[in-house]
């Protein structure tokens, strides 16, 4: 009767062990499509797309919540803090505190603050909601960020005396000029590059600080002489400037590069940047441009050119013939990606969206934050530093076909765990 009994439960314990070992076979199988398809929907990491920067804007609000303190009354604690950043002269944070109105205040306001700035015929969406928050702020609050924005222009009408005495000493200047000889000197404008910014750049003018020619000469001499120098920030300047000239084969970069690189150099200076990410950066250049090389190929320019610091371009073709120019083109994408921080931003508001970062990933992260955020973005890196850049978002794009890769794997989840039941209970109760 017994061995009737286990010869009955063979067949089904076979059968139940191949369909069992079928469906694992699938699921793998349909899984890593799954995996390939869910790569495919969600494209690049952090991109800025529509969804992106919607979602990303939406959590950068949401993180501003934290700094209401507990049990003070919402509108009075987000005046305090618009008032401290203005008399700080922080006009950055107290534009990202402006926006931040609809995420800080009560619902009630919140809805006002919307529906005002929805009724502002302004094409700027930011500049309607800074229109609109600043009603909700006291009046002698309001008044003291109004003068720190706009500033009141003095004019001051010359009495006739001194618009003679005026035009005297102009004429005493130009005789001057002309019988030295040093009217001449001043045909071209003096600027960080070497060349007059144009009017679209005026704006950014600030952040192009890598210097000149004759600087980069006097270092790279420095340098070779042996005195103490910092081999990055010589190595940010040289590449900037050798690449101005047009002396890089098949490198040429537009003013992002020149910004973010400016950008990195100043934040140096500064000591603002996360170490892990300034050590990351100075290995990435050290590929790109290398120390030994650029070291012996300056050191071969200064023994041919005797008067070197006058004649340049020797220091130029030896930063130039030290560039691999496979791995600039990464270094070139990082400040490209670290210009995008100073996107409508002054130098100090940058180099603390810039101190957030501590890796390549958060440097993507930083960039969606920034575009998404703006002054919002500035204000949360100053209170909330690295923890800023976890609103950054990545959004799927769910296609069909990840829909119904994901619906087969949830069947075939289903059937195994509904065999891996039905064996069970016969091996007890059969």
């Amino acid at each position: 009767m017994r061995h009737r009994r286990r010869s009955k439960k063979q067949p089904f314990g076979w059968i139940s062990a191949l369909i069992f070992n079928s469906l694992l076979l699938a699921t793998a199988y349909v899984t890593g499509l799954v995996i390939i398809e869910t790569r495919q929907a969600l494209g690049e990491e952090f991109a800025p797309t529509r969804e992106a920067l919607d979602t990303t804007r939406a959590n950068l609000g949401e993180m501003f919540t934290d700094l209401i303190p507990q049990g003070q009354e919402q509108r009075q604690a987000w005046a305090d803090r618009i008032d401290q950043e203005v008399r700080n002269d922080d006009l950055a944070s107290a534009r990202g505190f402006l926006l931040a109105a609809p995420y800080m205040l009560n619902d009630r306001d919140a809805a006002a603050i919307n529906a005002a700035a929805r009724t502002d015929t302004s094409d700027d969406v930011n500049q309607s909601l800074l229109s609109a928050a600043k009603l909700f702020l006291p009046d002698d609050i309001r008044a003291r960020y109004e003068r720190a924005v706009s500033p009141p222009a003095i004019s001051i009408k010359p009495t006739p005396t001194e618009e003679a005495d005026a035009e005297s000493a102009t004429e005493e200047d130009e005789v001057s000029l002309v019988s030295t000889g040093i009217e001449d000197s001043f045909d071209e404008p003096l600027v960080e590059f070497g060349m007059a910014p144009s009017d679209d750049d005026a704006s950014t003018h600030e952040f192009f600080v890598l210097g000149d020619a004759r600087d980069l000469a006097f270092q790279s001499a420095g340098w070779v002489r042996g005195d103490r120098t910092d081999i990055y920030g010589l190595s940010i300047s040289g590449l900037g400037l050798t690449a101005q000239e047009g002396l890089i084969d098949g490198f040429n970069p537009d003013h992002r590069f020149y910004e973010g690189a400016s950008l990195m150099k100043s934040a140096m200076r500064a000591n603002r940047l996360n170490p892990e990410f300034l050590e990351l950066q100075r290995d990435r250049l050290e590929m790109a441009l290398p120390r030994e090389v650029l070291y012996d190929n300056l050191q071969i320019a200064f023994a041919e050119n005797s008067n070197l610091l006058i004649q340049t371009d020797a220091v130029f073709g030896a930063f130039a013939e030290s560039i691999d120019i496979e791995r600039l083109m990464a270094v070139a994408s990082d400040f490209e990606r670290i210009a995008q921080l100073a996107e409508d931003q002054t130098m100090a508001a940058s180099m603390t969206l810039l101190g957030t970062v501590s890796s390549l990933r958060d440097l993507k992260r930083a960039e969606l934050v920034a575009v998404a955020g703006g002054d919002m973005a500035v204000t949360l890196a100053k209170y909330k530093g690295a923890e800023t850049l976890g609103a950054a978002t990545t959004i799927m794009d769910w296609t069909s076909r990840l829909v119904f890769l994901m619906s087969i794997l949830g069947g075939l989840g289903f059937a195994l765990g509904w065999l891996s039941l039905i064996t069970f209970w016969r091996s007890f109760y059969q």
